[in-house]
């Protein structure tokens, strides 16, 4: 008799991402759950196919594992902050302005920007947090007001993972561009935001209220279509 590959099994995803199932939301989750089986291996940033189809063998709790997964989601920038508060399962005042962080990019679907920070937790026990934050629609250069947006809390190697799951519980209060780089199409992003809801934990209990946040990150609108022009930049 042929056996059929056994696969790593999770609870069903909340209706919001079955239905976007492309949304920045989804994909990190999806990242999260595969990498808490132990799939952590060829991850592609952006791909949530591929995400779902990495079959490494690494153990379910590995802490190396998981923040070898998530450092694929990070790609390097050379400037960028977030401040903030957390409330919750995750009690904590974020400062992370002296610390390098990540390369935002326009999100999957193209109606808006994907922004990226890792720093310590606090504590003092040597973990890191990701955090995911998903606004738009924001087109590359445009300054904004009120901009919806949704945020993943990801607590590297514990299997802690939070999300809003939507776009009607944050918002960026303000936001506004300045372009860095022509050739690269990469933009200044300065924004204030806030959350009216708490970023539930996607398996299990618990929740992480963020009641307030501000961030600045260089954003590769590189992979945009069609690419941003020095028109799109203009105040």
């Amino acid at each position: 008799m042929v056996k059929s590959p056994s696969r790593c099994s999770f609870p069903p995803l909340a209706p919001i991402e079955v239905q976007r199932p492309l949304r920045l939301c989804t994909w990190v989750v999806v990242l999260a759950v595969c990498t808490a089986c132990g799939r952590t291996d060829n991850l592609v940033t952006a791909d949530p196919s591929a995400a779902v189809a990495a079959t490494t063998a690494a153990a379910p709790t590995d802490p190396a594992a998981q923040s070898a997964a998530a450092a694929r989601l990070c790609q390097p920038s050379g400037e960028g902050y977030l401040r903030a508060r957390l409330k919750g399962s995750i009690d904590t005042e974020l400062d992370w302005s002296n610390t390098p962080q990540c390369l935002g990019a326009p999100r999957p679907t193209g109606d808006g920007v994907r922004l990226l920070f890792k720093g310590p937790a606090s504590g003092g026990d040597g973990s890191a947090l990701l955090i995911v934050i998903g606004a738009g629609p924001l087109n590359a250069g445009e300054s904004r007001r009120q901009v919806p947006a949704n945020i993943t809390v990801i607590r590297e190697g514990s299997g802690e993972f939070f999300a809003t799951q939507g776009d009607d519980k944050c918002a960026l209060d303000e936001v506004t561009q300045q372009l860095l780089d022509p050739a690269k199409h990469r933009f200044r992003l300065t924004a204030r935001g806030y959350c009216t809801q708490p970023a539930r934990a996607v398996r299990g209990d618990g929740a992480v209220f963020v009641s307030r946040f501000d961030v600045e990150s260089v954003v590769d609108f590189s992979d945009a279509a069609p690419p941003p022009t020095l028109a799109e930049s203009a105040p």
